[in-house]
C-alpha cells in the first residue's frame, strides 16, 4: 500500500461502513475471535458501530503480517456473512490491494510479503519456475508448510533447469545438495572454481559456498517443516519467520544462477565444451 500498511485505508474504511449495519455483539465477535481487543476510542468518529470498528482498529499493527493475517480472518468471515450483492464491493477493495478472495470467502496472498519474481529470460519454458512462486506467493500467509516446500521445489527445479540448459547430464534423483554443486560447477560458481589470484577471492569463496549452504538448508528446513511428508503429529513452531527465511533464501540462491545464466559475460560462457556458443 502506498501508506506502507498491508491493508489500504480504503478497504479498512469499507469494511468499518459495512459492520455499520451489524450488531455490536457480531461486532465484538468477528475480532475478539482472532485475539483483537478494543484500542482507544477515536475522537473523531461518530456512531456506535463504527466507533467499536475505530477501537478494534487503532489497536491493530497494520504493518505486521501475523496482525493483518488475523484480520484477514475476521474480514472472511464478515464477507461470508454478508450478502452478495455488497460482498463484492468488499472483494473489490481486497483485489485492489494485491490478495486474491475465492468463492469460499478465504482471503489469500500478500502484497509486501511475497517471494520476488526471478529473471527467467534464459530459459526455454520458464513455467514451471513461475508455477513454483505462485505457488509460494498463495500459500505464505495461510499455508506456511506449503510455501516451505515450495522453496525447496523452486530450487530443485531451479538446478535442473539450469543442468538443461546448459545440456549438462545429472541424475533425475539427484538430491539437493548434488544438484546445487553440480549446477554451481556448470556456471563456474562453485568455490573451487575461483582463482586464487582474482581480487577478493577468498570473500567470494566464503559467499559462494554459504549460498550453496543456504540452499541446502532450505531443504533441510523442508524435511522438518514441509508438508509432503506424512507426520504422525500436527507441525508445531512455524511461523511467518521460518516461512519468509525458508522463501528468502531459495529466491536470492536461484536469482544467483539465473541471473548468471542469462549474464552474457558470465565466466561460464569462455569455458570448454557444449554451453561456449551459447548467448
Amino acid at each position: 500500500m502506498s501508506d506502507g500498511t498491508l491493508i489500504s485505508p480504503r478497504t479498512r474504511r469499507e469494511f468499518q461502513e459495512h459492520l455499520v449495519g451489524f450488531v455490536v455483539r457480531e461486532i465484538h465477535g468477528y475480532f475478539k475471535d482472532e485475539g483483537f481487543k478494543p484500542g482507544e476510542d477515536d475522537p473523531n468518529v461518530s456512531g456506535e458501530r463504527r466507533s467499536l470498528v475505530a477501537s478494534y482498529y487503532n489497536g491493530i499493527d497494520w504493518h505486521s503480517p501475523g496482525q493483518v493475517r488475523r484480520v484477514l480472518n475476521a474480514y472472511e468471515n464478515i464477507l461470508f456473512d454478508t450478502s452478495p450483492e455488497y460482498r463484492q464491493k468488499l472483494i473489490d477493495c481486497l483485489r485492489r490491494d494485491g490478495y486474491t478472495v475465492d468463492d469460499g470467502c478465504r482471503i489469500g496472498g500478500d502484497p509486501n510479503a511475497t517471494a520476488t519474481d526471478l529473471p527467467v529470460g534464459a530459459l526455454s519454458d520458464p513455467s514451471v519456475i513461475r508455477e513454483h512462486l505462485a505457488r509460494i506467493n498463495d500459500s505464505m500467509d495461510r499455508d506456511p508448510a506449503a510455501a516451505i516446500s515450495g522453496a525447496k521445489a523452486l530450487i530443485e527445479s531451479t538446478t535442473k533447469l539450469v543442468l538443461e540448459e546448459l545440456q549438462c547430464e545429472y541424475d533425475a534423483r539427484a538430491d539437493i545438495p548434488e544438484l546445487v554443486k553440480l549446477a554451481q560447477k556448470a556456471l563456474m560458481l562453485h568455490p573451487s572454481q575461483i582463482a586464487p589470484t582474482a581480487k577478493g577471492s577468498e570473500s567470494i569463496k566464503r559467499i559462494l559456498s554459504n549460498l550453496s549452504q543456504l540452499a541446502i538448508g532450505v531443504a533441510e528446513l523442508r524435511n522438518e517443516y514441509g508438508s509432503d511428508h506424512g507426520r504422525p503429529a500436527a507441525t508445531v513452531g512455524l511461523g511467518y519467520r521460518q516461512v519468509h527465511l525458508a522463501v528468502g533464501s531459495a529466491t536470492v540462491y536461484c536469482r544467483l544462477l539465473l541471473e548468471t545464466l542469462e549474464d552474457p559475460k558470465a565466466p561460464w560462457r569462455t569455458r570448454s565444451g557444449k554451453a561456449e556458443t551459447r548467448g
